[in-house]
């Protein structure tokens, strides 16, 4: 039966990647178009998963590799986009260029890799979502924590950091929250537990849009705020 909770996460995807796309087209801030393409990883990621059900496409050999070869690199470059925003010095710029290396090596190797099509095929397969890296080579599973562990990190640590240097900006817990479910998802899945692979996944992504709408609507009320003339003192007539 088809998981219709992954074609609800990669609707949301969709959405919250034309609202970052459109914001950096307004701001050409590099960390938004890093986030945009992340995000943009993370539908087709998604919705690859939800055609992967046994009464859709099933066990697509090809759709199995794009989607395992996305996931990985999507929260690396969250991490980027993070680090670009919290920080005016070059260690963003260079930790984005080696996620983009890493990434395009675990792509390419990812893509002309011999998968266990048996695990894909099997009497009990019930989608990408149940099989994680299982079917792929363990060599290419090596590259996935060269990135989504320094970048859930730097997604995580870097909400965090900046709900402590300004407390009134809740909506970072809510990201930092979002960050974690996916980093959750995905080291259950190494030890064999794909259960809530794609629950955890679904889950953080819904989470990191909502703390996202909630930070463009604290950036409007704070233009709102600024912008608002000061209320004028009566002055009183001398008697």
């Amino acid at each position: 039966m088809s998981n219709y909770i992954l074609l609800a996460g990669s609707i949301v995807a969709a959405i919250f990647m034309v609202l970052l796309l459109m914001q950096y087209l307004k701001r050409r801030r590099l960390h938004q178009l890093v986030w945009t393409v992340a995000i943009l990883f993370w539908f087709l990621a998604t919705f690859f998963q939800f055609l992967s059900s046994p009464d859709l496409v099933g066990g697509d050999v090809l759709l199995y590799k794009v989607f395992y070869v996305l996931s990985a690199p999507l929260v690396g470059l969250m991490g980027a986009g993070s680090l670009l925003l919290l920080t005016h010095k070059p260690w963003g710029k260079y930790f984005l260029v080696y996620v983009i290396a890493v990434s395009i090596a675990m792509i390419a190797v990812g893509l002309t890799a011999t998968v266990d099509e048996g695990v894909l095929t099997s009497t009990d397969y019930e989608g990408f979502e149940m099989v994680a890296g299982g079917a792929m080579p363990q060599y290419v599973r090596y590259f996935s924590p060269l990135l989504t562990i320094p970048g859930g990190l730097f997604l995580i640590g870097g909400a965090f950091f900046s709900f402590w240097l300004d407390r009134t900006r809740k909506y970072n817990l809510i990201i930092a929250v979002g960050g974690l479910f996916p980093l959750l998802g995905g080291a259950l899945s190494r030890t064999g537990d794909t259960t809530l692979f794609s629950a955890f996944h679904v889950t953080g992504g819904v989470l990191l849009f909502i703390g996202f709408l909630l930070s463009m609507e604290y950036i409007k009320r704070m233009k709102e705020a600024a912008e608002e003339p000061e209320p004028q003192t009566k002055k009183l007539s001398p008697s």
